[in-house]
């Protein structure tokens, strides 16, 4: 059997259910492997604030991916890959969405600090109760006096209107990339920040290749990182597309689906003998 020796994972839809929780069978497994030097790299379009929070309640003290792959830390919180969206291209974009999708909620993201408009909307009050981040009252005009970049702006709304922007962001805005984490919210990045390229970074930080790692995902927003490592696991709550990109499908996120899949494997510690573990 193959063996592999890091896990990256996706939080919202993979590691955690549909209450937003880590179910206790996956936090014990990840626990385990971590404590056996498994690197386990929590890899999602979060803020810093929002992976750490994770990463806390299971107990992780590892490298971590946020904004989809355009902030990565290592394990000592030093920033090993920074990919930026000018701000005043975002202004552009936000000028946009407020004339042709009025309907549709922006809000901006820079480091660990989340600006909205009107913190109270419920959107954006939703989002802050999933993500356990408190936005910020402030527009992207004080934002640009402040600072020369952000790293994502998240559009939330009807998912429709959301398919409907996303489809017409090539033709307006080519500068930018558009991916929907989930049905009512599309993520606007920079093009370079792909999860499969964060990867490629820890991979080297530990001197590892892509084969020796395992990917958990379940959005179109993952199918590069399942695509890029040695076994790209497709959540059993997947799309279509995202399975049939995987390797192999476990369990959704609602029936430890991540635990099912990681107990089925081989995995050891970098540096360590081919067959020194056997997942238990």
């Amino acid at each position: 059997m193959r063996s592999y020796s890091i896990v990256f994972l996706d939080i919202d839809g993979t590691l955690l259910d549909s209450r937003h929780r880590v179910m206790p069978c996956t936090q014990n497994r990840l626990r385990y492997l971590h404590g056996r030097g498994i690197p386990i790299i929590l890899c999602s379009a979060r803020p810093p604030g929002g992976v750490n929070l994770i990463a806390r309640q299971v107990g992780l003290h590892s490298p971590m991916v946020c904004y989809n792959g355009g902030l990565a830390f290592d394990e000592n919180s030093t920033i090993l890959r920074d990919v930026r969206i000018d701000t005043q291209l975002a202004m552009e974009f936000k000028r946009f969405v407020s004339e042709r999708f009025p309907e549709l909620v922006v809000s901006a993201y820079l480091y660990d600090v989340w600006l909205a408009e009107d913190p109270q909307h419920s959107m954006i009050r939703q989002e802050a109760e999933i993500s356990q981040c408190t936005p910020l009252k402030g527009s992207l005009e004080r934002a640009a006096d402040a600072a020369p970049h952000i790293h994502k702006l998240l559009c939330i709304g009807d998912a429709m209107r959301i398919r409907t922007l996303q489809n017409e962001i090539p033709r307006y805005f080519p500068q930018l990339m558009a991916l929907r984490s989930k049905a009512t919210y599309l993520e606007i990045l920079a093009p370079e920040s792909t999860k499969d390229r964060a990867v490629q970074v820890l991979l080297t930080h530990y001197g590892l290749a892509a084969e020796d790692a395992v990917a958990f995902g379940d959005s179109d927003v993952d199918i590069d990182m399942l695509q890029y490592c040695g076994l790209g696991i497709a959540m059993g709550n997947a799309p279509r597309q995202v399975k049939e990109a995987a390797d192999y499908v476990t369990a959704s996120n609602d029936e430890e689906g991540v635990y099912i899949a990681l107990k089925g494997l081989r995995l050891k510690a970098p540096g360590t003998a081919r067959n020194s573990e056997k997942a238990r």
